[in-house]
């Protein structure tokens, strides 16, 4: 009997796990910057940027409930938004867009088809076609986000990292 039951219990406890989809991670990198790279080794890694942004919310508007200061740095065919606190310290790079073959996205250029994404990052978890664009859905390693490939006619145009903050 308790063997029967074991047996009832090990099938309930892993039938849910049978279902579920392994999703297609990417460990997004530009040029050694990643999530989480701080504000200093981004400007030692790729130099002073063209101009910056910076925006603060106070802690009742921030989504993380803390005071926050988002900080964009802006490259050519680069933007890097990295999250501090209220005061714009310890700031942690969590989103990045590539929108120009100056930088490869993870060994992936602009102009790229989505045979090359595919071929290096695997099947995407969802694909979808949006105002003239193609879109490969992937997640980011530890799943902590969203990488989104953006196609025009199979050409690459546009690659969008950013961390899911709420």
């Amino acid at each position: 009997m308790k063997q029967f039951l074991f047996l009832v219990l090990f099938v309930l406890l892993t039938l849910p796990v049978l279902g579920q989809k392994k999703l297609t991670e990417v460990d997004f990198r530009v040029s050694g910057i990643s999530s989480g790279t701080s504000y200093s080794t981004v400007v030692r890694k790729l130099g002073k940027p063209l101009r910056s942004t910076k925006r603060k919310y106070a802690a009742d508007s921030a989504c993380s409930g803390s005071a926050e200061t988002h900080l964009t740095l802006f490259y050519s065919g680069l933007e890097i938004t990295l999250l501090g606190d209220g005061r714009g310290r310890n700031l942690d790079v969590y989103s990045i867009e590539v929108a120009s073959k100056k930088w490869s996205a993870s060994g992936v250029g602009i102009g790229a088809n989505s045979k090359d994404v595919i071929a290096k990052f695997g099947k995407p978890n969802s694909k979808a076609d949006k105002s003239g664009e193609t879109v490969l859905y992937y997640v980011t390693k530890g799943n902590l986000g969203g990488v989104n490939f953006y196609f025009r006619d199979d050409k690459l145009v546009r690659v969008a990292m950013t961390e899911t903050l709420c």
